[in-house]
């Protein structure tokens, strides 16, 4: 009976407990809630223009303890906020936990930088940092965890976006100008430059990096401080991927919201034939990008050359940049001769490591998964390789073939007199990976024949892979393009590989990929030789380079006018988006007819 008693007593307690936490919920979800929400959103952009105070500008010592003491109220208001809304959830917790994930993390680690403060400062001083730039370092991490989340916020709340009623191809070309106009801004910030930079070298620069060409109208070692090299190798990330293909991904797969409209235009993006393989290929292009550079990173930190003093941090920093530089085939490098430098020209594995990121970086990300893929589950007899992929493999390895023989058979005593027999051998494969879009180079191409500079138009003007962040016309356009002209000669009326039929468009779309091309690139060279006095020759590297997105130069760069510097930006532009797609997203889409004229054939050839 005693027992009994105490049991009603309990379930009383519990029964009191639950409605008054009922109410609590009931007040914060009403009250407290929505005014929580207007102060994490002012709190938002505070952050913003604090982070942009810190990094982009100078200000005055005695504020420094406001900022800190700003950016310490943003995490503990954060840190507050996230609680409540777990404690105080409708929803159940695993439903709750699957939606929010990418908060809760960032929570995790905010609480974990909280306990251990004192032993990450401890660490960063232990490597020679001083004492307030382990401050900024360990509050801006803390600001960029606050943003990261905000964004998570941005995708989750945002269920209507303008995007969704535009033509997909005007979402990738409006992307990168967005971009674009971004980092032209935030490299005109006094933290940016060392020295006066002009805007026009900041707009090529810009335009350079999300382009991930690499041509570069002045020193960004020097010319830009550490903030302003940060910048710029955001772009080049940014600007691999594509800024649609990273806010799909934080909005599919890191704040649960995927519509249908979202994957529709990621299917067109990405040119995949079913809505699945769109969203299982956008997580992997993201996934399998940061591996890579990390891998790499990795490698090429182990691998740096002994004979090139740098301290520890700097080591990792030049690391880190030159494999995400390398992966998404940017061409920019911290050295002012890129490759070409002393230590790093006679560094072998680091070279070696350089081209196998070029090469995975230009070979798409479709293909890069298949890899992945066959790899993982070498005894999957279901998988088979695309035609996309065999078409990739192939073309890749016969211009790396014949990109290798050729610079080593006709620069053998010009460019690669001064190397031995295995260095040549070893620099000749090199410069013919480089040119499918890699653009860092080992040796001053203004020594390089004309004859090899002519292979080399051809090489750059190929370029990469669909799908990939190489440039030029892609290695399956050149192939389709190829394959035609044998049908047509042949006499044969449809295009069939390995027992597979080539839709009609592909085809047209292939041809008329090629004929734009060569259109754009004389149109450039034509605009160049109004604007410049220099070589002919020059000018048409220069020109093919920049639609490639290469950016090998044989010295033009730094001495164009700055009519000459407008032109490339351009063409570096167009290269990028790809002219089709540009004209695409600047037409207007024809309406469906249901009727059709008689046929008639007009003499051609």
């Amino acid at each position: 009976m005693k027992f009994k008693r105490i049991l009603v007593f309990l379930l009383q307690i519990f029964e009191s407990l639950q409605s008054k936490r009922f109410e609590i919920r009931k007040l914060y979800m009403e009250h407290l809630r929505p005014m929580g929400r207007m102060f994490y959103i002012f709190f938002g952009f505070l952050s913003v223009a604090i982070l942009i105070l810190d990094f982009g500008f100078y200000y005055p010592v005695e504020w420094k303890p406001y900022v800190t003491i700003s950016i310490r109220t943003l995490v503990s208001f954060f840190i507050g906020y996230e609680t409540l809304h777990l404690i105080f959830t409708n929803k159940k917790w695993k439903e709750y936990l699957d939606l929010h994930k990418i908060e809760l993390i960032i929570l995790l680690m905010l609480g974990l930088e909280v306990i251990y403060e004192k032993n990450i400062i401890s660490v960063l001083k232990s490597y020679h940092i001083s004492g307030d730039d382990t401050t900024l370092i360990f509050l801006s991490a803390n600001q960029f965890l606050f943003l990261f989340s905000n964004l998570a916020h941005f995708f989750r709340l945002s269920k209507k976006r303008e995007s969704k009623k535009l033509n997909p191809s005007i979402v990738f070309v409006g992307s990168f100008a967005f971009i674009i106009l971004m980092g032209v801004c935030f490299l005109h910030f006094p933290k940016s430059t060392n020295g006066d930079v002009r805007t026009i070298d900041i707009l090529f620069t810009t335009i350079s990096a999300t382009c991930v060409t690499g041509l570069s109208t002045l020193d960004i070692s020097s010319q830009f401080t550490l903030t302003g090299q940060l910048v710029i190798l955001l772009l080049i990330q940014v600007g691999g991927l594509g800024l649609m293909t990273l806010t799909s991904f934080f909005s599919i797969f890191l704040t649960g919201k995927g519509s249908v409209s979202d994957t529709l235009m990621l299917k067109d993006l990405l040119s995949e034939e079913t809505m699945g393989r769109a969203k299982d290929t956008l997580k992997q292009i993201t996934l399998q990008t940061l591996a890579i550079e990390f891998v790499g990173a990795t490698l090429l930190f182990c691998s740096f050359p002994k004979n090139f003093p740098v301290s520890f941090p700097e080591k990792i920093y030049y690391s880190v940049f030159h494999s995400i530089s390398a992966f998404c085939n940017a061409g920019f490098s911290l050295m002012p001769n890129g490759m070409a430098t002393e230590a790093f020209r006679d560094s072998e594995g680091f070279l070696t490591i350089l081209m196998f990121l070029i090469v995975f970086g230009s070979l798409g990300f479709p293909v890069l998964y298949q890899i992945r893929t066959r790899l993982f589950h070498p005894r999957d007899q279901i998988f088979r390789w695309s035609l996309t992929s065999k078409l990739v493999f192939r073309m890749s390895a016969l211009l790396l073939i014949f990109g290798w023989t050729s610079h080593l058979l006709l620069e053998w005593d010009m460019s690669l007199k001064e190397f031995s027999m295995e260095e040549k051998l070893f620099h000749s494969l090199f410069y013919s990976v480089t040119t499918r879009s890699g653009g860092l180079h080992t040796f001053d191409l203004g020594l390089m024949g004309h004859p090899m500079t002519f292979v080399t138009f051809f090489l750059m003007w190929v370029g990469g892979s669909p799908v990939s962040t190489g440039g030029g016309i892609k290695t399956t356009t050149f192939a389709i393009s190829i394959l035609n002209i044998t049908n047509q000669i042949r006499g044969k009326s449809r295009m069939e590989i390995d027992y597979r039929t080539i839709a009609d468009s592909t085809i047209s779309r292939a041809g008329a990929t090629i004929v734009l091309s060569l259109f754009v690139i004389f149109i450039a060279i034509f605009c160049l030789l109004l604007t410049e006095n220099a070589h002919f020759i020059d000018l048409c590297f220069e020109a093919v380079s920049a639609f490639s997105t290469t950016g090998l130069s044989r010295g033009l760069t730094p001495h164009l006018s700055d009519s000459g510097k407008i032109i490339i930006c351009v063409v570096m532009f167009v290269g990028r988006v790809g002219i089709l797609t540009l004209l695409i997203a600047l037409s207007k889409k024809v309406d469906h007819i249901a009727y059709e004229y008689p046929k008639e054939y007009v003499v051609v050839g």
